[in-house]
């Protein structure tokens, strides 16, 4: 069966000195890419797809070390765009407040989530039709987006805790044939990622 792998970037280094576009990954993030790069899953998997964003090439770079497998590096794949840090609570209100009206923007020159789930579904569709429906693939992004897309793809609406229940360097199985989710995110040991 092809498999569609939705991967969260692993555990950031928050940098309020930096636009959050640009954030690395903390020492248990680079934990994270090594348990991610060394999974079986990637046997079956022909290509990986990755945001620009240095938190998910990180992971399509160690992919393509260890498995020879070939990561493209798309745009529009980013997370819901919000450079500027306004701390942990008023971001945990913004969220709330991006997933409650997903046509207003939460914050002046924050990306709503009515657009950015558009946008990342219009990623999503390139993608899956410029690959054969037989191949499994996996894209490494965002937790905003991927709840905007996995609430899209189970016909629900975005939630926010959706989004909170996406971990770092969690992974959900999709059935390509279907597009309907095969697991919930998991995180390692990955128990039950087909």
């Amino acid at each position: 069966m092809p498999i569609l792998y939705l991967i969260r970037h692993p555990h950031t280094r928050l940098d309020p000195a930096l636009p959050a576009s640009e954030w690395g990954l903390s020492d248990q993030g680079q934990a994270e890419v090594r348990t991610l790069a060394a999974l079986p899953l990637w046997a079956t998997v022909s290509r990986v797809y990755t945001s620009a964003q240095p938190k998910t090439t990180r992971v399509g770079a160690a992919v393509q070390q260890a498995h020879a497998i070939p990561f493209v590096v798309i745009t529009a794949l980013d997370e819901a765009q919000r450079d500027h840090w306004i701390g942990a609570d008023a971001f945990e209100a913004a969220q709330r407040a991006f997933f409650a009206q997903p046509d207003v923007s939460p914050i002046a020159g924050w990306e709503n989530a009515s657009a950015a789930g558009a946008r990342f579904r219009a990623a999503m569709d390139g993608i899956l039709s410029e690959t054969p429906p037989a191949a499994s693939l996996a894209v490494v992004t965002h937790a905003t987006v991927l709840a905007l897309y996995t609430a899209y793809l189970r016909g629900v609406p975005p939630a926010y805790h959706d989004w909170r229940q996406i971990g770092f360097a969690a992974i959900m199985a999709v059935d390509r044939a279907t597009m309907q989710p095969l697991t919930p995110f998991l995180t390692a040991p990955y128990d039950g990622l087909p």
